[in-house]
C-alpha cells in the first residue's frame, strides 16, 4: 500500500541558523557548524519560518517529506529529521561519552597522543602490540586520572563520528583465537 505523504517537523531553536540546499543541510549555532548530506534519500527537506502576527514572534522549523512512499521507505523521514535533531543538539550543547576501561588479569595501559589527538593501547590481554587509535577530526579525548582512573572522555559535536569512532576501538581491540569471556576491553557508559 502506498502513503500519499509523509512528513516530520523538527523545530528550530532561536541561536540555530539552519540553511538546506540541494539536500545538504548546513547547522551553525554558539559551538560550530555541522554540513550533513542527504542526497542519497528520496524526501524534500525544507526549511520554513512563520511568523504570528499578534506576538510577532517567528517560528521556524525544518520539514523532512515523502510523497508516493511504501511502508519500509517511511523509514527515511524519522531517520533523517532524527539526524537533523542531533545536528541541533551537537551544535547547541554537544556529546560527551564516557569509556570505562575494564580487565581482568592484564592491567590494560593507556597513554594519550598529543592533546588529546590519539590514544596508545598497551598490555591488551598480555600482549607485546602497542596499539595507536587516532581520532577522527573534531573529537577530542581527556583523561582525568585524580577522579577515576581508567576512564576516557570523548567530546565533540557530531553525534556520527563519536560512534564511528568508538566503533575504531572495537576493531583495534578485536581478539581472535581466544573466547569471548576472557575479552572485557571497553565499556561504554554514558
Amino acid at each position: 500500500m502506498k502513503y500519499i505523504l509523509t512528513e516530520e517537523h523538527v523545530p528550530i531553536p532561536e541561536k540555530i541558523e539552519i540553511t538546506q540546499k540541494s539536500k545538504v543541510v548546513k547547522v551553525k549555532g554558539p559551538r560550530g557548524e555541522l554540513t550533513k548530506n542527504f542526497r542519497h534519500s528520496a524526501l524534500d527537506i525544507q526549511v520554513s519560518k512563520k511568523v504570528n502576527k499578534k506576538n510577532n514572534v517567528a517560528k521556524s522549523r525544518v520539514s523532512v517529506r515523502m510523497w508516493q512512499s511504501y511502508r519500509k521507505q517511511r523509514c527515511q523521514v524519522n531517520s533523517v529529521a532524527s539526524q537533523i535533531r542531533n545536528m541541533i543538539r551537537g551544535v547547541t550543547t554537544g556529546y560527551k561519552f564516557k569509556m570505562v576501561l575494564a580487565y581482568a588479569h592484564f592491567p590494560i595501559i593507556i597513554n594519550l597522543i598529543g592533546n588529546g589527538q590519539g590514544v596508545e593501547i598497551k598490555n591488551f590481554l598480555g600482549e607485546k602490540i602497542i596499539r595507536t587509535i587516532k581520532c577522527l577530526p573534531g573529537v577530542t579525548i581527556t583523561r582525568n586520572e585524580a577522579e577515576e582512573k581508567n576512564v576516557l572522555t570523548l567530546q565533540g559535536n557530531d553525534f556520527e563520528q563519536r560512534f564511528t569512532h568508538l566503533c575504531t576501538y572495537s576493531l583495534s581491540l578485536c581478539c581472535q583465537e581466544q573466547g569471548y569471556q576472557t575479552i572485557l576491553g571497553w565499556n561504554l557508559c554514558q
